[in-house]
């Protein structure tokens, strides 16, 4: 069923797709090494705990990498709920410095 919901989608549209995606892979990549990085160099974290606490993705899944890891999870997780709340409280105020209103 999820398929066909791409019925009639052209090659050029897909490519657009997945040109976007890896763009957006790699300005976060580079991001979460670059904070790695700092957090490493200033001593705050070790790098496979820097990386996973700034890592794009989801927090169940960096939680199951520091398990396996061996990471320390309070950092991971205290790191990846503090930019849920972030983006949830500050997308609000940024669409408003924006200029940006609701759709009525």
């Amino acid at each position: 069923g999820i398929g066909v919901q791409y019925v009639g989608v052209t090659f050029r549209e897909l490519r657009s797709f997945i040109f976007s995606g890896i763009a957006f892979v790699v300005i976060l990549a580079v991001l979460a090494a670059s904070f790695t990085e700092i957090v490493t160099l200033t001593g705050l974290a070790k790098p496979i705990e820097g990386f996973l606490a700034f890592a794009p993705g989801g927090q169940a899944e960096m939680t199951i990498l520091a398990l396996a890891a061996g990471a320390d999870l309070g950092f991971i997780i205290v790191h990846h709920l503090t930019r849920v709340v972030i983006v949830i409280m500050g997308a609000p105020i940024a669409a408003r410095l924006a200029g940006i209103r609701k759709a009525k």
